[in-house]
């Protein structure tokens, strides 16, 4: 009987694509749970941690500046456009794979606030910008038709100008006093990053 798989997908189809036996699957692996487990691994490092490390090894010094260099990144990642949907219909059905997807909708969330904090006192403005950023790229995904990075690039460039503006607006002044923070309220979840946002 053919071992259960991912959408459909079997162990042995897995490892004739692969060109494995099903034993060296199993040592690897472990089973097909672990080869889900390591598949979220992969996609959380790949579209969330990768993106965060790239973007703080830069020289830059503000929130807007990483913000934008994190724009640029997403943009530039051919894959996002598959493989962000259908990790989101994944986890839909599977709990463990919804796990996963809201501890990585949290980290693009939380970094994207951190940064949107640096650029302004109103840590509710900032917090509003960043999970705005968030749900258009979020959404843009999961459309018909699906609305590409590419496109979600001018989007975000139109949704930004006003945002940019707000929150320069409400900068502090040079040594002003950190943005002040609302109570903790139940986590938002979103999905991946716009052009530009944290992933």
């Amino acid at each position: 009987m053919a071992s259960s798989g991912i959408g459909g997908v079997t162990i042995e189809a897995l490892c004739e694509r692969l060109g494995l036996s099903k034993g060296s699957f199993y040592h690897h692996f472990k089973g097909m749970a672990g080869f889900r487990t390591a598949l979220l691994e992969h996609f959380e490092e790949r579209e969330t941690r990768a993106f965060v490390a790239a973007v703080e090894a830069l020289p830059l010094t503000g929130g807007a500046e990483r913000l934008w260099a994190l724009a640029e990144a997403v943009a530039a990642d051919e894959a996002h456009d598959t493989l962000e949907p259908q990790v989101r219909v994944w986890a839909s059905r599977d709990p463990v794979a919804r796990e996963h997807l809201e501890r990585v909708d949290r980290r693009r969330l939380e970094y994207l606030r951190e940064q949107c904090r640096l650029v302004t006192q109103d840590a509710d403005l900032a917090d509003d910008v960043a999970t705005t950023i968030y749900l258009v790229v979020v959404g843009a995904s999961h459309v018909v038709p699906q609305v590409l990075v590419r496109d979600q690039v001018r989007l975000w460039d139109r949704l930004a100008g006003r945002s940019r503006h707000d929150l320069a607006r409400r900068a502090p002044p040079p040594g002003g006093t950190p943005p002040r923070r609302r109570p903790a309220r139940a986590a938002t979840t979103a999905a991946a990053p716009p052009r530009g946002c944290a992933r």
